[in-house]
């Protein structure tokens, strides 16, 4: 799978409407490619596979994988649309496996849920490589970001009314 990607990564990042997104690159190309203006590339999730299923016992700090790369990241951009994960790590407890994401930034409202889809989906994979069951995946965020949605718009209508009836409902 892992050469496939890679195959395929030149065209993922010509489409036309994608183009200026993924110019610095993809969460996916990171992991398993790291630092590949360096040769030789770094997969870090065929390490983590072919280390956990060598030594399942062995210390878990092993099992992270970085997506923030200062030598490419380090800029004086006032912002950056990539990349808001810094990390992710995974961790064996017996037959089951939990994921930990760690994003310096989290765009809330636009972003969220496509990115922890994306996570579980990766951490189903990596469970199920491990010979695994995908338990969990725990998102840790340090700076929370309602994007451009202001306490006054009318996007969050829908949510503060529903927040009101819930609350209503519990003095009631």
């Amino acid at each position: 799978m892992f050469e496939r990607y890679l195959n395929f990564l030149p065209r993922a990042k010509a489409i036309k409407h994608c183009k200026k997104k993924n110019s610095r690159g993809l969460y996916f190309e990171r992991l398993i490619a790291f630092d590949s203006d360096n040769p030789p590339k770094i997969n870090q999730l065929e390490f983590i596979i072919s280390e956990y299923q060598k030594r399942k016992w062995v210390r878990r700090s092993m099992f992270q994988a970085s997506i923030f790369d200062p030598r490419r990241d380090h800029v004086s951009d006032a912002q950056l649309p990539f990349p808001c994960l810094q990390h992710v790590s995974f961790v064996p407890q017996g037959k089951t496996l939990t994921m930990n994401a760690f994003y310096a930034t989290q765009q809330l409202f636009n972003k969220a849920y496509g990115n922890y889809l994306g996570l579980c989906r990766l951490g189903d994979f990596m469970a199920h490589e491990m010979e695994l069951t995908f338990s969990r995946m725990n998102c840790f965020v340090g700076v929370a970001k309602l994007d451009n949605i202001t306490k006054t718009s009318d996007t969050l209508a829908p949510v503060k009314e529903a927040c009101r009836e819930a609350l209503s409902s519990k003095t009631d």
